[in-house]
């Protein structure tokens, strides 16, 4: 993974980052408040930022990293634009709620980072390497699987979860033009 700002390249360091698909509380309470206090300088590393509604969706992306999704839902509900749906759908099916997670993903649509995140998960997993493109779908409908007792795909859930934020977030990243 490429390196971002030094708050970010901590946090992506973190032990269970991204590990549960449905989280009930945030991975750790110290981390929480170091996002919650860390300004816009902090998360950028001190370079300008050039989209300000892009560079949000990365704060809310780091708080969704370490799994405080309330917080990083009230990011993604204002957001306006693909992107923000996009993230919106991501934050509903680590809550469980697979419906509102596919309706979030049919308002994204195609995102440009699709094939990016489709390369990366086709090189461990079968299902996703069968399909023209990266699948939100497929991906949410193997975690409500796993929600409710098809536990055998977990891991491999996981890891596709972790390229899944790893793309977006990157995307964010160079989209909100910081440098």
């Amino acid at each position: 993974m490429q390196s971002y700002s030094d708050l970010i390249d901590r946090i992506f360091l973190q032990d269970g980052l991204l590990e549960k698909l449905t989280p009930s509380e945030p991975l750790n309470t110290t981390l929480l408040l170091r996002v919650r206090a860390a300004d816009g300088a902090a998360v950028s590393g001190g370079k300008a930022v050039g989209h300000a509604e892009n560079f949000a969706l990365v704060r809310g992306g780091l708080l969704y990293a370490i799994d405080a999704l309330d917080e990083a839902h009230a990011f993604f509900q204002d957001a306006k634009g693909d992107l923000g749906a996009y993230w919106h759908g991501m934050l509903h099916r680590r809550q469980g709620d697979f419906e509102n997670a596919r309706y979030w993903f049919r308002r994204a649509g195609m995102l440009p980072c699709f094939a990016t995140l489709h390369r990366a998960a086709s090189e461990f997993s079968a299902d996703m390497a069968r399909q023209q493109n990266w699948d939100p779908y497929l991906l949410t409908g193997e975690c409500e699987q796993a929600r409710f007792g098809a536990e055998e795909n977990v891991r491999e859930l996981v890891r596709l979860q972790r390229v899944e934020f790893e793309g977006l977030f990157d995307y964010c990243w160079r989209q909100s033009a910081v440098g």
